[in-house]
């Protein structure tokens, strides 16, 4: 019997791939039966876009958490496991000091 997962803060799916695999291998322990990735002040959601790609037919969510907890939080379903990835943006290297918001950046914190 595989084990439920919820994953948050999805990005483009590492956690899912490193679960279940891509493709999903049909002997794999995991499930992922609820996903989420929302980027805030981001006009065009591109981590989101590939998350539908790689999984268009997945229960993923496409709205903020923050939103979800507030407003809708039975859509999560029963889950034995949560996984969230690390929201890189602001503590990214891959950007100038300049340009690394840190802990007073938007994408870095979940209040």
């Amino acid at each position: 019997m595989p084990i439920n997962v919820v994953e948050l803060f999805a990005g483009v799916g590492g956690f899912r791939i490193g679960l279940e695999g891509y493709p999903k291998r049909n002997d794999a322990s995991y499930h992922v039966v609820w996903s989420n990735q929302w980027e805030p002040s981001t006009k065009v959601q591109h981590a989101n876009m590939v998350y539908k790609n790689r999984w268009p037919n997945s229960n993923h969510s496409d709205v903020n958490i923050e939103d979800v907890i507030e407003n809708n939080f039975e859509s999560i379903p029963d889950h034995n496991l949560l996984v969230g990835g690390f929201p890189c943006q602001d503590y990214s290297v891959a950007t100038t000091l300049k340009n690394s918001k840190g802990l007073i950046g938007k994408k870095g914190v979940l209040c």
